[in-house]
């Protein structure tokens, strides 16, 4: 039998406790909509018992509606819950069906139906970054109503009108916790925006496969000009293709949201990964400016933000 010395102990509480605040920002709400039918119910129930595992793995606050009966109609419920919320982070994520009737996007509730634009008045008042994720049919038109800076917004469909069952929804699951196959650029860590390719390449695997005409067309917009992205336009984790020219590629903000920290990243305080998030997507814009700076000037910025980076990794590794 092997006994742990008193310091030892002392030791494991300390990182634990460093672990559990490493993610305490952060806040995941999951709604869980009107199923419709036993099946869609059941999966329903599966995709937010999947998010509540990995909001746990992560030490990060979880909170779901729509699971369990209340008193309070969902719609009302959320409402409150939204307007409450005071953690500098915010991810939503909606589970279930979303229908269009010509003039409004709606995700489906038990009782009463949200609107995009009632969920933008909803959220209206919160101040921190925020991180929204609609799994549902005719989801797109959230994309231009909550677009804004600092935010990241994905969306099953392209638009309102694709109002047919997406299969995205339980593909993204699948991958936020930390599915290997997700990890794109090999950090042992599944950002957003992995996930969101993940999923992506599983719908157009499973429409092919299926020999059926794909009905879903998932975007990301993080740039804030709510047009959004498809994961066709990066090459592992590299935008290729932006919407329009002259504006930022999506993707750089939610290639850096990770639920599930890789041991490496735990290192590092809340105020270091901001710091070091902010230099590397300073690296990316200078990158994309070479061409219009003279050489001498390119690197030498160049190599004062990788000196900048440097220093800071190191100082984390001897904290």
């Amino acid at each position: 039998m092997k006994f742990f010395t008193p310091a030892f102990c002392l030791l494991a509480l300390i990182l634990s406790a460093a672990f559990a605040r490493a993610q305490s920002d952060l806040k995941i709400v999951t709604v869980v909509g009107a199923g419709g039918t036993d099946e869609y119910r059941e999966l329903f129930r599966e995709n937010a018992e999947a998010w509540k595992k990995a909001a746990t793995k992560a030490h990060a606050e979880f909170e779901v509606i729509g699971l369990e009966k209340s008193d309070t109609d969902d719609a009302e419920l959320l409402q409150k819950t939204l307007a409450q919320i005071e953690n500098p982070r915010l991810w939503l994520v909606l589970i279930g069906h979303g229908t269009f009737d010509g003039r409004s996007a709606k995700f489906n509730l038990e009782g009463p139906d949200v609107t995009d634009d009632e969920l933008v008045s909803w959220l209206e008042g919160y101040q921190g970054k925020l991180s929204f994720i609609n799994t549902a049919s005719a989801s797109g038109s959230f994309i231009q109503k909550l677009s804004g800076p600092d935010r990241v917004v994905i969306t099953a469909t392209k638009n309102a009108s694709e109002v047919y069952f997406t299969q995205f929804g339980s593909y993204f699951t699948e991958a936020i916790a930390g599915l290997t196959e997700s990890d794109l650029d090999n950090d042992e860590q599944v950002s957003l925006l992995e996930a969101f390719i993940h999923a992506s390449r599983k719908v157009t695997d499973f429409y092919e496969s299926s020999g059926r005409l794909a009905t879903e067309h998932a975007l990301l917009d993080d740039n804030g000009d709510g047009i959004g992205a498809r994961a066709e336009w990066y090459e592992g984790t590299t935008p290729v293709r932006t919407a329009k020219e002259d504006v930022e590629p999506d993707g750089e903000i939610a290639a850096q949201r990770v639920l599930v920290l890789s041991d490496f990243e735990r290192q590092l305080t809340p105020a270091q990964r901001e710091k070091r998030n902010d230099l590397e997507r300073k690296v990316k814009s200078l990158r994309r400016m070479k061409s219009e700076l003279s050489e001498e000037k390119y690197y030498k910025d160049l190599e004062a933000l990788l000196l900048e980076l440097a220093q800071l990794y190191r100082s984390a590794e001897t904290s």
